[in-house]
């Protein structure tokens, strides 16, 4: 009997150690749902079209307005009389007074005020017109453009010259001589002087026809 104790070895003992090692279970990952990408939502062509309208409906709008035409527009860009006329009226109170005070009602009308700094203008307090206005000023004699535009060259060039004479004596009596305005004034007056009016009437005219412009 003690010879078959000496003779039994357990099978275990010749296996090697990597082999006795219980192998670990595989964790089995968890199966993540693929994202399925989101498709872009293609534009609308009617959308674009739309777009492309409203832009070519601007682009309309803004070359139209860049093309518009006036008669002031075209004689002050395009001719001498034009800068004669914008020089006029920059400075017209320096060459004769509106309205005119022989014009002007002695008292004011009844039911009316007068308004500072406008002469000859009233607006009514009384009666059933309450807030309306009376105008009694000779607005043919007014300085607008329209009636500078329709005197001819000779006139306006008389008034600029009388202006620029009266402004600067105001402007040497508060600021001195010598001021850059004094110097501007006085290129104005030596542009003037140079000024052939009839040739200045004569290019106004081909100006306004040239751009089918009336004064009226």
């Amino acid at each position: 009997d003690g010879d078959d104790d000496g003779d039994y070895s357990d099978s275990s003992e010749d296996a090697p150690l990597s082999a006795l090692k219980k192998p670990s279970p595989k964790k089995s990952k968890a199966s993540t749902p693929k994202k399925t990408p989101k498709k872009k939502p293609t534009p609308k062509k009617k959308a674009s079209t739309t777009k492309k309208k409203a832009a070519s409906k601007a682009k309309v709008t803004s070359s139209s307005s860049t093309t518009y035409l006036s008669a002031s527009s075209e004689l002050y860009s395009k001719c001498e009389k034009g800068k004669l006329i914008q020089s006029v009226l920059a400075r017209w109170w320096y060459a004769y007074q509106w309205p005119d005070p022989a014009s002007i009602p002695a008292k004011t009308p009844k039911g009316y005020d007068s308004l500072d700094g406008f002469p000859g203008l009233y607006i009514c307090t009384q009666g059933s017109n309450v807030g309306s206005f009376l105008d009694v000023r000779d607005m043919s004699q007014a300085p607008s453009f329209k009636n500078f535009a329709m005197k001819p060259s000779r006139e306006l060039k008389e008034l600029l010259l009388t202006a620029i004479e009266n402004q600067r004596k105001a402007l040497i009596k508060f600021e001195g001589e010598k001021t850059d305005t004094e110097k501007e004034l006085r290129e104005l007056e030596k542009w003037a002087n140079k000024l052939n009016y009839s040739k200045a009437d004569k290019d106004a005219e081909k100006v306004l026809k040239a751009a089918r412009l009336k004064l009226t």
